[in-house]
């Protein structure tokens, strides 16, 4: 797998299974939402996955990670992949009587069996990069499955609405069901180093805090980005509501504004994955320490030019896209050139489990923070305590770093 040929046939591959399986997903997770809006009436439907996703992720990490790093995972992904097809396959044979009985509860048991079936894809996928390719082409492969991401989300949206409107739902499971299928090809044809971990199952949790305390760099770059992923939330929450309530622009309006954050993703992606970085860490910490520096930024200028609110915003969201797709690729790198393969699930399963569980945090804070105080201020002070945070983590846990080496 050594030879420059076979590493770009895998990253053709690996690229293409994460467009497909990315695109099929975004399209059937938006249409369903728009199912449950018309038929409930409610928006709760648009939650599901939000709140979901995490619940799930936090009662099965453990049993994730054993599984991942004791089984074959090219073994795991496939399994989880077709577990998934046969649930989409239930769905729509259903589907016709949820939606004269009770379609949102159907739907939430759906989501939840899914999102195992996904999340043990997803684990097991990330934790292969280097059973996939050589060491020189997982940062390359890390920002095409980024990027590949970001424009399955630019595409889907505007699909998901033209194909809602034009053809039955039921038409919609189908499509959705065939990429999977998709992906379970292009899964079976990619090569995967084997590994073997013949770890017992109940020193996981124990082994997981010794690979962290014993990398106190990882630690401190897996809080500065947790960190950030919760601070980001503000323009995830903030941009809609403030365009919408404050300002009383259309959704259009909106929606064109975030989708500029995948763009971002798009150009930073074809960035990274053309540079070849020397010190990965010195380079994601002054990243992070750039975009903390940009939040405040945000705030300071929300604060001081509200009447530029639109421009402000169109700017951000695209520095958002950029500086993720900057900074995620190297970050996983990272964990998987010092991180032993064996116990890749385990470190995978606890970041990828960490991320989404802010995600609805940050949703319960900052929705509550913007609608009692004025959005300029929330967005400055959200600026300052992230600085303040980051400027700790990196000073208390740089010194642990260097007195444990």
């Amino acid at each position: 797998m050594g030879d420059k040929r076979s590493n770009l046939f895998q990253l053709l591959k690996a690229g293409t299974t994460t467009i497909i399986n990315a695109l099929g997903a975004a399209i059937f997770t938006y249409a369903l939402s728009l199912k449950l809006l018309e038929i409930t009436g409610s928006a709760l439907g648009y939650g599901v996955n939000i709140f979901i996703g995490p619940i799930i992720g936090l009662i099965l990490s453990p049993i994730i990670s054993k599984v991942v790093d004791k089984y074959p995972r090219k073994n795991v992904a496939i399994v989880a992949e077709i577990a998934l097809v046969i649930c989409l396959a239930i769905f729509l044979i259903i589907y016709p009587l949820a939606v004269k009985t009770n379609l949102l509860v159907v739907s939430v048991v759906f989501v939840s069996i899914s999102n195992v079936c996904a999340r043990f894809f997803s684990i097991s996928y990330l934790s292969s990069t280097p059973d996939i390719v050589s060491k020189d082409y997982l940062q390359k492969l890390n920002a095409i499955q980024t990027t590949g991401v970001a424009i399955a989300g630019i595409a889907a949206l505007p699909l998901a609405g033209y194909i809602y409107g034009k053809i039955a739902f039921e038409y919609i499971i189908l499509i959705e069901i065939i990429t999977e299928i998709l992906t379970i090809f292009l899964t079976v044809i990619t090569k995967f180093r084997a590994h073997r971990n013949e770890e017992k199952a109940h020193e996981t949790g124990k082994k997981l805090i010794e690979i962290l305390r014993g990398n106190m760099e990882l630690t401190r770059l897996t809080m500065i980005a947790m960190l950030l992923n919760l601070a980001v939330t503000s323009l995830t929450i903030g941009v809609p509501y403030v365009v919408i309530h404050v300002l009383k622009y259309s959704s259009v309006v909106s929606g064109d504004i975030q989708s500029l954050y995948s763009i971002g993703v798009v150009l930073g992606g074809a960035v990274i994955a053309a540079i070849n970085i020397k010190n990965i860490t010195r380079f994601i910490i002054r990243l992070y320490s750039s975009f903390a520096v940009a939040l405040l930024i945000l705030g300071i200028s929300l604060s001081f030019f509200k009447h530029e609110t639109l421009i402000i915003f169109i700017v951000f969201e695209l520095i958002l896209g950029i500086s993720t797709a900057l900074s995620d690729p190297p970050l996983f790198t990272y964990v998987q050139e010092v991180i032993p393969k064996e116990n890749l699930g385990k470190v995978m399963t606890f970041l990828y489990t960490l991320a989404q569980l802010l995600t609805p945090v940050g949703v319960l804070i900052y929705s509550t923070l913007f609608a009692k105080i004025d959005y300029p201020t929330v967005f400055l002070i959200s600026g300052i305590v992230v600085n303040i945070i980051v400027i700790v983590v990196l000073l208390f846990l740089g010194k642990k770093s260097k007195n444990l080496a």
